[in-house]
């Protein structure tokens, strides 16, 4: 470490602690709260649903597709003594 490291260790060392303040953290928390709440009462019920479903035929989608290539690749290699 340089001169110049210490120098500033000493300095942040001397700096005063850093208290919460419990308003501020008070009207966060109201804060956030509120917009969760807020959140879940325009959330449709059947609307994760259906995105469950969505992603769930999607990767059966995908699933199937990846299989027809692996069994036209089996009957193609299969052709080849």
């Amino acid at each position: 470490m340089s001169q110049e490291d210490d120098l500033l260790f000493q300095a942040l060392a001397a700096l005063p602690p850093v208290a919460a303040d419990a308003k501020w953290e008070s009207r966060v928390h109201t804060r956030c709260h509120s917009e969760i709440a807020r959140r879940d009462t325009k959330r449709l019920p059947g609307k994760n649903l259906s995105n469950a479903l969505l992603a769930a035929i999607s990767g059966a989608a995908v699933l199937c597709v990846y299989f027809a290539l692996m069994l036209a690749e089996v009957v193609r290699l299969a052709k080849h003594p």
